[in-house]
């Protein structure tokens, strides 16, 4: 457990210090890159999550349209939810 513990302290250190190098010599431009990446990625993700909300929306309107066709056509009123 205490190995555990060391290590992770010093990959923390290791980790600040490569942080504030990384200030002081690019002036933070690595940083804003990095979120300008993950600010167009999370965009593309949400873009494309609205478009399979629109089709599973389109498909679920399929279904229940098939569940009253095929209600229509043997005469049954069951409620098809589980």
């Amino acid at each position: 457990m205490f190995k555990l513990l060391s290590r992770l302290i010093c990959l923390s250190v290791f980790v600040i210090i490569a942080f504030i190098v990384l200030s002081f010599t690019s002036g933070g431009e690595k940083f804003r890159w990095f979120g300008t990446t993950v600010k167009e990625k999370s965009e593309e993700v949400g873009e494309k999550a609205d478009s399979l909300k629109q089709k599973s929306e389109k498909v679920m309107k399929g279904v229940e349209n098939a569940k009253g066709t095929i209600d229509s056509l043997t005469g049954k009123k069951d409620d098809h939810t589980r």
